[in-house]
C-alpha cells in the first residue's frame, strides 16, 4: 500500500528544460497545473507527497504549494536520493515498503533500486525504464502526475471529495497570488 509519494521535479513535473541567464542562473521552468491538482488529489486521499530534487530552484514553488521539498545537494552535494529514505521513514512515519517514487533520470537510479513502487515518464533513459515498475505514457512535463494518479486511484486509495481538494487549494500561497 502506498502511503508516501516522492516526486522528482525536473523531467517529471517539467520537461527538464531550463532557461538560464548569462551567469548561468535559472530564470524559468514550465510546469503543468494539472499535475499540481493531481498532487492535491493525492494529499486529499491521504497519500503524503514530497518533492525531492537536485535543484533548489524548485523549493520556493513547492513551499507556495504547501508541498514538502528536499534538495539532494543540501546533504553534502550528493545526488544520491536514496539517502533520504530513512529521513522520510522517520519524519512521515511511513516504512520504505509503503513509499513510491516517480523519477526520470540517471540520478534517480539509487532510489528506484531501493523501492518497490517506481514510475517514470515515457521519455526517460532506457536504464531508468528498465528499472521502474511502470513506464508511464506521459513524457516529462506532460501530465506525469495526472497519469500516475489515474493509475493508482481505486487500486490504493479512494477518490477524495472535490470539497477536500478545494480546501487544499485555498491553503496554497500560489492560489492567493493568482487573485
Amino acid at each position: 500500500m502506498i502511503k508516501l509519494l516522492i516526486i522528482d521535479v525536473d523531467g517529471v513535473l517539467t520537461d527538464g528544460r531550463k532557461v538560464y541567464d548569462k551567469s548561468h542562473k535559472v530564470l524559468s521552468k514550465r510546469y503543468l497545473c494539472k499535475d499540481f491538482t493531481a498532487i492535491k488529489r493525492f494529499v486529499a486521499a491521504g497519500i503524503k507527497v514530497v518533492m525531492l530534487s537536485g535543484d533548489n530552484f524548485n523549493k520556493e514553488m513547492a513551499q507556495k504549494r504547501n508541498i514538502d521539498f528536499y534538495c539532494t545537494r543540501d546533504l553534502n552535494l550528493s545526488l544520491d536520493k536514496s539517502q533520504f529514505l530513512q529521513i522520510f521513514e522517520e519524519k512521515y512515519s511511513v516504512p520504505i515498503e509503503n513509499m513510491a517514487f516517480v523519477g526520470d533520470d540517471y540520478f534517480d537510479l539509487t532510489i528506484i533500486k531501493k523501492l518497490d513502487y517506481t514510475f517514470c515518464p515515457s521519455d526517460s533513459p532506457k536504464i531508468i525504464k528498465d528499472e521502474c515498475e511502470v513506464v508511464l505514457k506521459s513524457a516529462g512535463g506532460d501530465g506525469v502526475v495526472v497519469e500516475l494518479y489515474d493509475i493508482l486511484v481505486n487500486k490504493y486509495f479512494n477518490e477524495p471529495s472535490l470539497n477536500d481538494v478545494l480546501k487544499l487549494d485555498k491553503k496554497e500561497i500560489s492560489s492567493e497570488e493568482m487573485c
